[in-house]
């Protein structure tokens, strides 16, 4: 098999997993909810569960970045770029991945930097439970990082002259 299609794979798997894992910190929001309402009723509070379901959002939103990109399920508008030539499509579309890419780089490098600087500093949450704060910041080094990777993918794909994955899959969306 070939090399390209490996990794191809390897990366299809790991945003899935990574969606799969978005998905659970959106069970993990649900449960934190009703069991708050439950807990009320009974004259009872769940410490930092409002916390907690914040830092669920978060990671739900950041891991599933990767997944949505590649699925095809990412909101984009070409009400213009459909007007243009196939060339000048595939030109603009290396142009806005590079750039897309840079931004997200950035992005990516600076979450991870925060997420060490937590851990090297010992940061601690300010909540009513204590804990290492660089835990639920984890979520958005990663997703971050996993959706860079996806936008790198299909940058390599369009030079190589292959159908990005947010084109292949969008049909699959729409049916």
């Amino acid at each position: 098999m070939e090399l390209n299609v490996m990794f191809g794979k390897f990366l299809d798997r790991l945003f899935t997993w990574s969606g799969y894992l978005a998905g659970v910190f959106l069970v993990t929001i649900a449960i934190l909810v009703v069991s708050q309402i439950v807990a009320r009723m009974i004259n009872k509070q769940i410490p930092s569960a409002d916390e907690f379901a914040g830092y669920c959002l978060a990671a739900s939103s950041f891991l599933g970045l990767a997944y949505s990109f590649r699925s095809g399920s990412h909101i984009r508008v070409t009400l213009l770029t459909d007007r243009l030539s196939t060339h000048l499509q595939r030109v603009l579309m290396l142009l806005v991945l590079v750039f897309t890419i840079i931004m997200i780089a950035v992005w990516a490098f600076n979450s991870i930097s925060m997420v060490y600087e937590s851990w090297k500093f010992k940061d601690m949450s300010t909540g009513i439970l204590k804990y290492p704060i660089w835990i639920p910041q984890l979520s958005m080094g990663i997703g971050v990082t996993l959706f860079c990777l996806a936008i790198i993918e299909d940058l390599v794909n369009v030079m190589r002259g292959i159908e990005p994955n947010f084109e292949k899959n969008k049909e699959k969306v729409m049916d």
